[in-house]
């Protein structure tokens, strides 16, 4: 009979995911992982195939936990407020929280954002997992601001789609300004000006 795993697989998952996010998939060694994860290299391997494994297991948790309110407000919101609030949630402007917090955002950027500013297109099953996501997000941007023509909110001259892209490259373009170590006092007059051409 197999003996029963001594860790607990999610909180691996968890602890890795913080580690990659703040410092990358080079970065992070096997010996690395293994400490923050309290798991050993043997059981790493047999649960997760690796360190590639790992960082697979991580996006998807990332997706999950963090990413996913942020993109349930786009895909239940009904115009230009969600909009609004959108970028102010994701970018840290409110509910904001600590530095260790998976929930939190904070100079650590997005974890998507970093991983394709890393990695581009060289893992084609990383891609997979960004490409979902991006077309999640953008879809969601157009869902909102089709929305919000409807609802006057969102000038009806607006192409959707087209602005959703240009919604999902400002959102990035953001999250790599906090990457870098944008000041946070300064995103709302940048939110403001991002979003100024929208309003009917």
């Amino acid at each position: 009979m197999p003996r029963p795993a001594s860790y607990d697989r999610t909180m691996v998952v968890e602890q890795a995911t913080l580690r990659f996010w703040e410092d990358g998939f080079a970065e992070c060694d096997v010996e690395t992982l293994t400490r923050a994860a309290g798991v050993n290299r043997h059981s790493l391997y047999k649960a997760f195939g690796g360190k590639s494994g790992l960082f697979l297991s991580a996006l998807d948790h990332y997706l999950a936990t963090v990413a996913a309110p942020y993109i349930a407000l786009l895909e239940g919101g009904a115009g230009l407020d969600e909009l609004v609030a959108y970028f102010e949630i994701a970018s840290g402007v409110i509910n904001r929280t600590g530095h260790g917090d998976i929930q939190g955002y904070d100079r650590r950027g997005c974890f998507i954002t970093n991983t394709v500013a890393e990695l581009g297109r060289s893992q084609p099953e990383v891609s997979a997992i960004v490409d979902g996501y991006y077309d999640r997000v953008e879809r969601a941007f157009a869902g909102l601001i089709a929305r919000g023509q409807a609802a006057g909110s969102i000038r009806a001259d607006l192409d959707p789609g087209a602005t959703s892209r240009w919604l999902l490259l400002t959102s990035q373009g953001m999250s790599v300004a906090s990457r870098m170590g944008a000041v946070a006092t300064d995103l709302p007059n940048i939110i403001r000006a991002a979003l100024a051409p929208l309003p009917a």
